[in-house]
Formats: C-alpha cells, sequence, structure tokens
C-alpha cells in the first residue's frame, strides 16, 4: 500500500519577500511583485519589468564566504531548504540524515554561473575565468548545495522542464515518498532572471510589451507573460513519520499527473486535450470527482496561447460546474518555480480560509466565459485544490491536495 503524503513545512523567497505570512496576505490582497527591472540595463529592451525578488539580504541565512560559490537560484535553494524543514520541525542530527533529501525543479539554475564564467574566460583567458563559479553552472547544483548544507543523504534530484519544473519536483517526490524511497523530501523550485535569459525573451517578443504595470491572466489585454523569479518549496513527508513526531500539517497531496503533448520546443500546447489529461489524472489518481474541486491554480500566464487552451480544458473537464479559477502569476510571474509557488499559495490562503483574486485581472477576456475567475478574494466552498503547470515544449503537471483547517 503506497505511503500517504503530507504538507509539513514551507519556505518562500518571492518578490514580496521571505515571510509566508506576508507572501500570503499580499496574494489575497491582490498585490502585484511586478517591478522595473533594475539589475541590468533593460532601456534598449520591449519589456523592461520583471517580478523580483525583493527584501531577501542572503547574509541572513548563510555565510559569507559559502555565498561566493553561490549564484542566485543556489541561494534562493539553501534558504528555503532551511526554511521548509525548520518550518517543519524536523531536525537533522550531525551525522545527516539518509532518509531525507532535496528535489528541485529549475530552467535557469546553472545559465547565470556560465554566462559570468565563460565571459570572464574569454576576456581574460584561463587565468581570468573565476573558478569559484564553476560549480555553480551546471543545473544541479542548487540542490546539491542545499543537500551538502544541511546533510541531506537521501535523494537529491534536479528536474528540468521549463516553466514546469517545480511542479514536476513535486510530482517526483511525491511518488518517491509513497514508494518510501525517502521519509522526507523539501521539493519545489528555484528560478533567476538574469541578462541574457531576459534578452533572449525579450528578443523573441514573448513577454509583455510594458515599462509597468500589465494586464494579467485571462485579461482581455493580455499580450505575453512578465518573467519571475525566486523559490517555492514543500516540505513533504510520509504521514506515519509526521505523525509520529507530533509534526504539524498544513495539508496532505492526494494525486499527482505528468503527461506531455507534441508541439515545438518553445510553443504551448496547441489544443486542451492533453491539459484536460493531466487534471482527469490526477483526480484519478486522487480519487475525488470534478465536483469535488474547490478551487483551481491554473497555469494561465497572460499569454494568449496558453490562456486560451486551459481555459478550454477547464471547461472540458469541470463543464457548467466551475470551481473558483485563480492564477499567481499577475502577482508573481513565469518562470520554472511557478508551479511550486501555485502549490505554496494554495497551501498558505487555503489554510487561511481563503482563495487570492488573479492581480492585473480587470477585463476578463470571453475566453473564460462559464468560468468561474476570482477577481475578489473569497472563501473556498472546500479544502481540495488542483494545480496545474504548464511548460513551453510540452511538459505539463497536475496536483490535488486536501488542505487543512486552520
Amino acid at each position: 500500500m503506497a505511503n500517504r503524503v503530507v504538507v509539513s513545512g514551507i519556505g518562500v523567497v518571492s518578490p514580496f519577500g521571505t515571510s509566508r505570512q506576508r507572501f500570503r496576505d499580499a496574494l489575497l490582497a491582490g498585490e502585484s511583485g511586478v517591478v522595473p527591472i533594475t539589475a541590468f540595463d533593460v532601456s534598449q529592451c520591449r519589456t523592461r519589468v520583471g517580478a523580483c525578488v525583493t527584501r531577501f539580504d542572503a547574509t541572513e541565512w548563510i555565510a559569507p564566504m559559502k555565498l561566493r560559490r553561490m549564484d542566485d537560484t543556489a541561494r534562493y535553494a539553501v534558504v528555503v531548504t532551511r526554511q521548509a524543514y525548520e518550518d517543519g520541525s524536523y531536525a537533522v542530527g550531525d551525522a545527516g540524515d539518509d532518509a531525507a533529501g532535496v528535489m528541485l525543479g529549475t530552467y535557469t539554475a546553472g545559465g547565470q554561473a556560465t554566462s559570468e564564467y565563460l565571459t570572464a574566460l574569454h576576456r581574460g583567458g584561463p587565468t581570468g575565468a573565476p573558478a569559484m563559479l564553476f560549480n555553480s553552472t551546471v543545473a544541479n547544483a542548487p540542490a546539491s548545495l542545499a543537500g551538502l548544507e544541511f546533510k541531506l543523504r537521501g535523494p537529491n534530484v534536479t528536474v528540468s522542464q521549463k516553466e514546469c519544473s517545480g511542479l514536476a519536483a513535486i510530482v517526483t517526490a511525491t511518488d518517491a515518498l509513497r514508494v518510501g524511497r525517502a521519509k522526507v523530501l523539501c521539493a519545489g523550485g528555484v528560478d533567476a532572471i538574469f541578462d541574457i535569459f531576459f534578452r533572449v525573451h525579450d528578443r523573441f517578443r514573448v513577454m509583455a510589451a510594458s515599462a509597468g504595470p500589465t494586464p494579467g491572466p485571462f485579461d482581455r489585454r493580455r499580450d505575453g507573460f512578465v518573467l519571475g523569479e525566486g523559490g517555492y518549496a514543500l516540505l513533504l513527508e510520509n504521514e506515519a513519520s509526521a505523525l509520529g513526531r507530533g509534526a504539524k500539517c498544513y495539508g496532505e497531496v492526494l494525486g499527482v499527473a505528468s503527461v506531455s503533448t507534441a508541439v515545438g520546443i518553445n510553443h504551448w500546447p496547441e489544443s486542451s486535450e492533453p491539459i484536460s489529461r493531466a487534471m482527469r489524472a490526477a483526480l484519478a489518481d486522487a480519487r475525488v470527482t470534478p465536483a469535488d474541486v474547490g478551487v483551481v491554480y491554473a497555469s494561465a500566464n497572460a499569454t494568449s496561447a496558453l490562456d486560451h487552451v486551459e481555459a478550454e480544458a477547464l471547461r472540458t473537464v469541470f463543464g457548467s460546474r466551475s470551481p473558483l479559477i485563480t492564477s499567481i502569476k499577475g502577482a508573481l510571474g513565469e518562470c520554472g518555480a511557478s508551479g511550486a509557488a501555485s502549490c505554496v499559495a494554495a497551501v498558505l490562503c487555503g489554510v487561511h480560509g481563503e482563495v487570492p483574486p488573479i492581480s492585473g485581472l480587470t477585463e476578463p477576456d470571453p475566453v473564460v466565459q462559464g468560468l468561474n475567475v476570482v477577481l475578489t478574494r473569497q472563501p473556498p466552498p472546500n479544502r481540495i485544490a488542483l494545480i496545474n503547470s504548464v511548460g513551453s515544449g510540452g511538459s505539463i503537471c497536475s496536483v490535488v491536495l486536501r488542505i487543512a483547517r486552520n
């Protein structure tokens, strides 16, 4: 019999800071984390904004000498891993823990360090290349550094499926816990905005053409997503372990699913069928029906193509009985950690007894006709939440959570 998997801790590094309460309250208030880009010059770019991490001082969490070997994604990973294990009151002994691990999803990890390393190498030759950055040029560096920092000797896995990466890591971790490959896993996503990555997106004109506020998902005026960054993690644990040590429980992972569809490497799904298939598979795994779902945290990100096919998929699965439909990407942007961010939002807001509105949605597009999109914060009809995450290139994941009562 498969182990039941519960959520016993949460870690957050977001555009609203590192506080779980501040993250929850900002989303419920409909605030936006989208701000002008200041880390590098965007004066010649079509898009000049991003959902950038703020109120984050890595030295509060990590020794300065260790920071020299970490890029932003690694810093986010170490911090959210520490937060999640501390929030879950799970203590790792001095000798380490063979049953505890890390599974993180990322789109950008390794990219920033590689860019800086190669720039220095080409400018100054081998002696000019920063040796301390070399270890961070691989995508698995953030999860590996988190495991080393906290002596987590169980599974250490990095998942990279573009925008779907964070939720894919949660799916992977749930599967591992169910079959007993670990007792507890920090699962989620980390991503960072950096110069070249931003400029590539700007070059292909997939981001919102804006230097200021942008329309949110499902809004009639939308014209592309905003890049986001940050770290978001759930401490997932088999139920017997959590109960045995008297841990608090934010909720339970009831069902997970991962599917794919054949599209171009940078294209969103061309039809609603694969998204419908992912949701139905997750619901079947959870042994619940569409009528049992109270809220959906959609993958919609303010691109015309994705918003359209996901809206069609939601109508197909839920019919005329639409649950509440929200998306956090108007507030937090799109990145490889977005699916994990949606899970964290679903848990924190759900335990509080509310669903956040879609930030930036003021003029709903006709594409959402018949769907109960959330324009103002409101209580969910029940404790079942479904989270979607869609990656350009064809990866799709869905997760069903049962949220604990406050």
